[in-house]
Order: structure tokens, then C-alpha cells, then sequence
């Protein structure tokens, strides 16, 4: 398989975007899916429709890792749900590009994974009962779950093959090295925003737009009309049954019977329901507005009138909702501040902070002070006696007052050089991947099934 993509164009692709990525300093790819309700899969990719059960395997994926780590998903649904459809829109993308290459997963391939996968072997052999077991708790098929499967598998080799092409110079590695054992020292002024006030409306309006996150029971408006055949016997309370359902099915309930009796308006909830309430109006849904039920006494009539939930107390989670608010609006005045060149400004504005660092190295600079790599040159361009402009940190701004520079360890640089090589590899391959991923997302036409957004 590997053999086929010498002579393909995907060499010329992986050159390509290797020379782009280092030529460029900063690309930010702004994707827009189009969301669409016309769609019955996840999302539509270059008029290729996602499965509905992809989506479901992928969340619920998403779900379990984020629980095995005691992560609590109830505020986190959306968030998941949009996950899910960036993993799947990714995959179908390089999928479609490996089809184009003949590069695709054989059967035999899929076959060999899904024997060796731990989850479906006893005793260390593959066990069928085992597999068909556990994919249909996920609500898959053999079918569904070996599709989802070669589809890795295809993602995967792309993958190798991108990374295979990665090349790390001596050059890259002296450098890279020599920055990170380089020991410095100097005074560095520290320049952080001043501490967001939260208020507590803040706090109430985000809770308020933001409730659904917070959800820990859904359920449904519903409205329960009920015609006694004890008071009006067996004949006239079915034609009047039967006369009131057809209404309800058309949306025309108006001028209802006096005979009938409204017994119930409001929410209905899976483990909490009323005990006059017909057990088949927890099926209602937006899909199926109204029920028809009947018991030893009566005709029930169930109308759907929307969807309901149950967030968490506000003030069970107004202390989570403040540090929110507050990382939230913090990161605004940060991103403010690395947009302002003007010196005199941040010092004037801005709470300031001067420290003395000696001895260390610009690796321990980066990690303790929060560096970003893009500013990494600023520090180990300078010169003893110099000042660099302002570097944007995670947290602010720091201006550095280079007193002393010592050279690296010859020995400790030929240590870090055995080890380094993986690492300065795996970078560029983050850096290339999305790249191309985000060249492949802007050249396609891809919809999202807006439903899957909106009922998480």
C-alpha cells in the first residue's frame, strides 16, 4: 500500500505544505460549515452523508474518556457534540483524499485489527458473542462498527505516511538544542492585566443563557385530555375520541367538547410522572405530537408542546460559573494587551511586576514565565545589554533585560540531542497535519445537521 503513494501526488502535497509550513509565521484558517436541517447523517462532506451512527459511536467515545478521567459531561453536551462533528468531518475529509490515492484500508487489513482488539477477546482469542455484545450496547452492527474501523484504519496510514516524510536536519537539532540549554540572566518585568470583577447579574445572565449546559433532567410539556366512558358510555366517548385525535393531529384544537376533560398540563419527566398520566405519553416527541390511549374508564389524548429541562440550582454552580466568567473575561484583557507595541502604555496601565533571574536556562524561562514558542526568538536574539520588546505570555506581557548569557554544556547538548529528534518531529507534524486538514476543510462543501447541535 505504502509502495502506491511514491508516484502519487500526495509526495507533492507533503513537500508542499512542508515548505509552506516553515515559510509562513502564522496562518489562521477560518472554516464555516454550512448547518443545514435538510440532512438526515451527521453532516454532509462533499455530498458524502455521515451516518448517524458514526456520530453517536464518536460522542459517545468522546463521553466515556472524559468520565474515565471523573470529568462530570452534563455541562459539557454541546461541547461534546461539536467535538464529535469535527473528528467525523476531519476523518470523511481524509478518507475521501485516500479513495483519490487507492491508499484505503483493505478487508483484510480491518479484519486483522478487529481480531486484535483486547475488548473483544477471552482468554486472549477473539470471541465473536464478545464483539456482537459490545457494539450493540453501542448500537452499532458488525457492519457500522468495521465501516467505522477501515475508516481509522485509512486515517492512520495517511497519517504514517505524513509523518515518514518528516525530515529533521542536524542544523534543527544544534538549534533547537543550543535554545533550550542556553543559560541566562537578567531582569524580567512582568506585565499583567488586573483581576476581572465578576458581578453577580453577570453571573445570573449567564446562567440564564446558558442553562441547557447545566442540565440534569430532560422531559417534556405535554397537555392530557381524557373522555370518560363511564359518563358518556363506549359509543359516544370513542366518536369523540376519535374526533378530538384527528384535531390534535391537524394542530386545530379548538372548540373542545365540554365532555372532555383536561386532566393534565405540564411537565412530564422519565422518573417522575404523574400517576394519572397515560404511561405512552413519555413516547411524545417532536416527531410524534400526539398519542392515542385507552383504558377500562376512558380515551386518553396526548399533545406535545415541546421539550423541557431541569438545570442544576444556580447556586450550585455559581461558584463554577464565577472562575468561568472570570478565565473568560481575564483572557480578553490578555489578548488586548498583546495587540498594544506601545511600552509606555502597558507600563502605565497595567499592574507591573520586576523579578531577577539568574542562571537559567531558556527552557526553564519558557516553562516558568509561559513563553509562547512564536516569541521564543525575541529572547535568544538578544544581545548582553539589550531589551527585548514586549513577549506575549499565556498570562500577559513581559519585557526581558538580558545582564549575562553563558553557553550551553557540550556534553549536556549531545545528551539532549539522543532525545530530542521525536520531539522536534512530532511538532512539525502537528503543524503540517493541521495545515492540511484546514486546506482540504476550506476547499470542500460541507453541511451539518444543525439538530444534532441544537438537542444537545
Amino acid at each position: 500500500m505504502f509502495t502506491k503513494i511514491a508516484g502519487s501526488k500526495w509526495k507533492n502535497i507533503v513537500l508542499y505544505i512542508t515548505a509552506f509550513a516553515f515559510v509562513a509565521t502564522s496562518i489562521v484558517a477560518v472554516i464555516i460549515y454550512k448547518l443545514s436541517g435538510e440532512i438526515y447523517g451527521a453532516a454532509e462532506v462533499n455530498g458524502r452523508e455521515i451516518p448517524m451512527y458514526e456520530f453517536n459511536y464518536t460522542y459517545e467515545m468522546i463521553g466515556r474518556n472524559l468520565q474515565n478521567q471523573d470529568i462530570d459531561i452534563t455541562p459539557f453536551k454541546k461541547e461534546i457534540a461539536k467535538q464529535a462533528i469535527e473528528t467525523l468531518i476531519e476523518n470523511e475529509l481524509l478518507y475521501q483524499e485516500a479513495e483519490k490515492e487507492g491508499i484505503v484500508a483493505t478487508k483484510e487489513q480491518v479484519k486483522e485489527e478487529l481480531l486484535n482488539i483486547p475488548a473483544f477477546q477471552v482468554n486472549g482469542k477473539f470471541d465473536k458473542n464478545t464483539y456482537i455484545q459490545i457494539i450493540n450496547s453501542l448500537g452499532l452492527t458488525p457492519e457500522g462498527f468495521e465501516s467505522i474501523l477501515q475508516k481509522q484504519i485509512t486515517v492512520n496510514n495517511l497519517r504514517s505516511i505524513l509523518l515518514s516524510t518528516l525530515y529533521v536536519s542536524d542544523e534543527e537539532v544544534e538549534t533547537f538544542t543550543k535554545k533550550q540549554l542556553t543559560r541566562i540572566s537578567g531582569e524580567v518585568t512582568l506585565i499583567k492585566p488586573k483581576e476581572p470583577t465578576i458581578t453577580d447579574q453577570m453571573i445570573k445572565d449567564y446562567y440564564e443563557k446558558h442553562k441547557s449546559d447545566y442540565t440534569v433532567k430532560e422531559g417534556k410539556k405535554v397537555e392530557i385530555y381524557k373522555i370518560d366512558i363511564n359518563k358518556l358510555g363506549q359509543e359516544k366517548a370513542e366518536i369523540i375520541a376519535k374526533d378530538l385525535f384527528t384535531k390534535a393531529k391537524t394542530g386545530n384544537i379548538t372548540n373542545i367538547p365540554q365532555e372532555v376533560e383536561k386532566i393534565f398540563d405540564g411537565e412530564v419527566y422519565e422518573d417522575k410522572k404523574p400517576e394519572n398520566v397515560p404511561q405512552d405519553v413519555l413516547s411524545l416527541s417532536k416527531d410524534k405530537k400526539v398519542s392515542f390511549s385507552k383504558t377500562n374508564d376512558g380515551y386518553y389524548i396526548g399533545i406535545y408542546k415541546g421539550d423541557v429541562s431541569q438545570s442544576k440550582p444556580f447556586e450550585e454552580i455559581k461558584t463554577e460559573i464565577t472562575e468561568k466568567l472570570k478565565r473568560q473575561e481575564y483572557q480578553k484583557v490578555v489578548d488586548q494587551l498583546h495587540k498594544t507595541t506601545d511600552i509606555t502604555a502597558l507600563l502605565s496601565n497595567n499592574p507591573v511586576e520586576k523579578n531577577q533571574i539568574s542562571d537559567m536556562t531558556i527552557q526553564e524561562f519558557v516553562v516558568k514565565y509561559g513563553v509562547k514558542a512564536d516569541s521564543l526568538s525575541s529572547i535568544t536574539r538578544l544581545k548582553v545589554g539589550e531589551t527585548s520588546k514586549p513577549i506575549n505570555t499565556e498570562e500577559g506581557v513581559l519585557i526581558f533585560k538580558l545582564s549575562q548569557l553563558t553557553e550551553p554544556d557540550k556534553d549536556k547538548m549531545e545528551e539532549m540531542k539522543k532525545t530530542i529528534v521525536p520531539m522536534i518531529k512530532a511538532q512539525k507534524f502537528n503543524d503540517i497535519y493541521k495545515m492540511y486538514v484546514d486546506n482540504l476543510k476550506k476547499k470542500a462543501k460541507i453541511k451539518i445537521n444543525k439538530r444534532l447541535l441544537e438537542s444537545e
